[in-house]
């Protein structure tokens, strides 16, 4: 069935046939009574057939997006939806592709509405959430449907729009390991990246490390082009070594270099040096969250120079700013936890058990992951 009725003409040759010898019939097929919405699946996918424009796909394009909307409805029939779970996903594939295409192409003329792949969300959205609610034989595609949400979600430049996604899968009785891996790839790697939106950092290092154990190639380097930057925010060195066929890993690998010995001005040269490439990663901000963990390095190193001595003056630590923006720094890195001391007069009295915890360790202590039970 799904190639009788699919819409790319590389798999199905009656597209062509029906185009060149269009002739108006009444169509019946044998779900007619228990299945209605089929017939005007069949209709939908003749008239496009028949009526569409093989130069323009702008003006075919209405003629697609009816086609998918009677699919869903057809879909949704509980009994024998399940049996267009493959002509759903191959036409989902293409026209949301097209939507994209068309969206770009007239991105000016349309004041950047993105008309088509909005309408393409909502109508994926109505199968998602009958799907959720009427538990049947089609849950086998509703991560798929899912995933292509968050997909559509971040191309409308939306994702806050996924929280929806995620809690609602997270309330079904579904477990993630019962999909295909691909599937389960892209839900965490877009889960990893809604956590990153909201700077809950931890939820989405873990989630990225467990994708990166599990891709190569092309996957590999998109789950890296978060999971170093977000690693050396928390205080973990990557194995830079392991991952040098990258062109941005010298980049990080320079920025670990001044992170280390707390070199702010280094640091800030990196990232106005790289500050193209950040930007378009949406990046930027994460390196202002670098600077408290420079700082606290510099400290430390301050604190081993100086003999790890228990009091540290305000005036020993080599920071150009006066003294309140010090003092606000020490209490900033006390109040985190980064630094374990006590302020006094114009100095910290530092901890004499491990005064400069593990940066890492005290980030899995105060920002513990949450627990998804499907997955």
């Amino acid at each position: 069935m799904t190639k009788l009725i699919s819409v790319n003409p590389a798999e199905n040759s009656y597209i062509v046939s029906l185009y060149n010898n269009p002739s108006p019939c009444l169509l019946n097929t044998s779900y007619d009574k228990d299945w209605p919405a089929f017939s005007a699946v069949v209709s939908s996918f003749v008239k496009l057939c028949t009526e569409m424009d093989p130069w323009s796909l702008l003006q075919s394009f209405d003629l697609y997006t009816t086609y998918l909307n009677d699919l869903s409805i057809a879909f949704n029939n509980s009994k024998y939806g399940w049996l267009l779970t493959g002509v759903l996903k191959s036409t989902i594939e293409i026209v949301t592709q097209w939507a994209l295409q068309l969206d770009t192409q007239m991105f000016f003329k349309e004041s950047g509405a993105k008309y088509r792949l909005n309408y393409i969300a909502s109508v994926i959205l109505k199968m998602f959430n009958n799907i959720r609610i009427n538990s049947n034989d089609r849950e086998s595609i509703m991560l798929y449907l899912g995933n292509k949400l968050c997909f559509i979600y971040w191309k409308l430049d939306n994702p806050l729009l996924c929280r929806n996604i995620f809690s609602n899968m997270n309330n079904t009785s579904l477990k993630l390991a019962d999909f295909p891996m691909n599937e389960q790839l892209k839900y965490r790697y877009y889960l990893a990246r809604y956590y990153f939106i909201k700077y809950e950092l931890m939820e989405s290092f873990e989630l990225l490390k467990w994708c990166l154990l599990r891709t190569h190639g092309k996957n590999q380097r998109l789950v890296l082009e978060l999971f170093i930057p977000i690693s050396l925010v928390i205080g973990k060195t990557p194995n830079f070594a392991a991952f040098k066929k990258y062109d941005f890993i010298n980049m990080y690998e320079e920025m670990s270099r001044s992170i280390q010995p707390g070199d702010l001005a280094t640091f800030r040269s990196l990232v106005a040096k790289y500050h193209h490439y950040l930007k378009s990663k949406s990046l930027l901000l994460l390196m202002n969250k670098m600077e408290i963990l420079i700082y606290r390095n510099l400290i430390k190193n301050c604190w081993k120079i100086l003999g790890r001595q228990t009091t540290l003056p305000y005036n020993l630590v080599p920071i150009p700013k006066d003294i309140y923006f010090k003092e606000n720094l020490f209490v900033t890195l006390i109040d985190s936890n980064l630094i374990k001391g006590k302020l006094t007069n114009r100095s910290v009295v530092l901890s004499k058990n491990d005064p400069f915890p593990r940066v890492f360790d005290i980030y899995m202590k105060r920002f513990k992951t949450k627990h998804n039970q499907w997955m």
